[in-house]
């Protein structure tokens, strides 16, 4: 059966609409021809020619100033098919779709921002450099952290270094790291205005004003101070895109026993797992950047001999207990130093306390206030040199006691734990039961006592009244407690000392009463 003849100029514009719409959509011309019920030479004649304005809006002509208005106050295809159909409109939704689609890319505001020219480094030419901050789980706690990422701009290789703040000390340490981490650095880095850098800009250049210190430290090391533009992330885009790596698949979801776990572990992934990190295949070079730098690394500039010294100093006083107080927390140091004013030096994971004359006393790491809650770090050899105070007044009682009964010390001990504040009232009762009953029946009691875990001195005076109703006599008691055993350790009486006085010859005066 053969198709009814058709010619191209008398199509529907909707069905040349569509024939185009099919042939975007892979369809050959037979398969158009079919579906539409068309001749294939019909088919191939619309296809070849090109596609004139008249042929597709023809129906939208007359409501071409209403659909206009209706794209410019944002109205959806569907809702103008409905508003100019009300009109009149007796086209289909494609063709309107099309125009409404052309409409509003005509009317769209032109974008702001210009288009960026990628561009690629030599090796040793550039590093960037920038903070991100972030909260991590350390020891249990949601902690703020600090990352400072370095990126050299030809080969990728990465670094990262983690910190509490984003203090110019932290900055110009973690640099040296990682310059020490690279064995070297690049012509060029760049960095993002931040006050730790530079101060501001002057001129209708905008020539930067460097921090003088940050300046120092770029002399030392040899490199070029570049800064980015004003909110514009793009000039170093190799660095932020280097965040979303440390973040996504290392940051994120983990958590860390201590601060120096985290950093520990960080070191590991950076370097020791496989497809990340600087094991990466990176997605512009196509080379895994631990392999590229080894071209780099030849190029990038020698370190100097010395770090620089990227410490805060700060001076602090030393009180009377011979402690200074550090980022919050008080730290014993060595007790020369009491009384005094001294310079500290703040590295970012230690701190150095010095004399007036520049001698190093005590150099430690600061404590994880995620794993240290007080507020006090002893270091009991801080105080070595100390004399001890001298022991005052009579001993103990307790101590007393157990010095004259050392059978009893469970006892004692017992009674301590259970009797706690009120435990000297049981002692002294104690001492004036030993010192009516005597030593020998008061033991026995006691022992008792102690053997059916009876912790009290009521329960001892109940087993000495039960079974010893009358108290035998005893000595005057003296009027403390401690009068028992006193008088226990006072050695009985010796008269040979006056043995001499029986050898003496009588006086005259006392011949005649002798005689008497």
């Amino acid at each position: 059966m053969s198709l009814p003849r058709t010619k191209s100029k008398d199509l529907d514009p909707e069905i040349l609409q569509r024939i185009h719409e099919l042939s975007q959509e892979g369809l050959g011309s037979r398969k158009i021809a079919l579906r539409l019920g068309l001749s294939r030479k019909v088919v191939r004649q619309i296809l070849e020619q090109p596609k004139k304005k008249s042929q597709s809006l023809n129906k939208l002509d007359p409501f071409h100033v209403q659909i206009e208005q209706k794209v410019k106050v944002g109205l959806t295809a569907t809702r103008i098919l409905r508003e100019i159909q009300a009109l009149g409109y007796q086209g289909g939704r494609t063709i309107l779709a099309q125009e409404v689609s052309r409409l509003r890319t005509q009317f769209a505001p032109k974008s702001r921002r210009p288009v960026k020219r990628r561009f690629e480094t030599p090796p040793g030419k550039e590093l960037q450099a920038d903070w991100s901050p972030g909260r991590v789980f350390i020891a249990g706690r949601m902690t703020k952290i600090n990352v400072l990422g370095m990126i050299l701009a030809s080969s990728r290789k990465l670094f990262y270094a983690i910190f509490r703040d984003e203090r110019q000390s932290r900055l110009l340490e973690g640099l040296a790291q990682g310059f020490e981490y690279f064995e070297g650095s690049a012509l060029r880095c760049v960095f993002d205005n931040m006050t730790s850098v530079v101060l501001g800009r002057t001129g209708a250049d905008r020539k930067p004003i460097w921090h003088h210190r940050f300046l120092d430290f770029s002399k030392h090391y040899g490199f070029e101070p570049f800064l980015c533009g004003v909110a514009d992330p793009d000039r170093k885009g190799k660095k932020e895109k280097s965040f979303r790596l440390v973040f996504d698949d290392f940051i994120k979801g983990s958590t860390f026993e201590s601060w120096d776990d985290m950093s520990a572990r960080l070191r590991i992934w950076l370097d020791h797992t496989p497809g990340v990190g600087n094991q990466r295949v990176h997605g512009t070079t196509g080379l895994v950047p631990n392999e590229a730098f080894l071209a780099e690394k030849k190029l990038l500039i020698a370190l100097p001999s010395q770090r620089f010294p990227c410490f805060e100093e700060v001076i602090r006083a030393v009180d009377a207990d011979s402690t200074i107080s550090v980022q919050g927390i008080r730290y014993t140091v060595p007790a020369i130093l009491a009384h005094r004013q001294v310079p500290v030096y703040l590295h970012a994971n230690h701190f150095e306390v010095f004399d007036t004359k520049g001698q190093l006393h005590l150099s430690r790491r600061y404590v994880d206030p995620a794993t240290h809650p007080g507020k006090l770090v002893i270091d009991p050899m801080h105080y070595a040199g100390l004399k001890k105070r001298p022991t005052e007044g009579q001993p103990r009682l307790d101590q007393a006691f157990v010095q004259r009964f050392p059978e009893l010390s469970s006892l004692i001990d017992g009674l301590k734990e259970k009797m706690k504040g009120i435990a000297g009232i049981h002692l002294g009762l104690l001492l004036r039961l030993a010192e009516s009953y005597g030593s020998d029946i008061f033991l026995a009691a006691a022992r008792k006592a102690q053997e059916y875990r009876r912790f009290s001195a009521y329960a001892v005076k109940r087993i000495l009244e039960r079974e010893y109703p009358e108290p035998p006599e005893n000595l005057t008691a003296p009027c403390n407690g401690l009068g028992a055993i006193i008088l226990g350790e006072v050695e009985e009486a010796d008269l040979d000392e006056f043995a001499h006085l029986d050898r003496r010859p009588a006086t005259t005066m006392e011949e005649p009463h002798d005689k008497e």
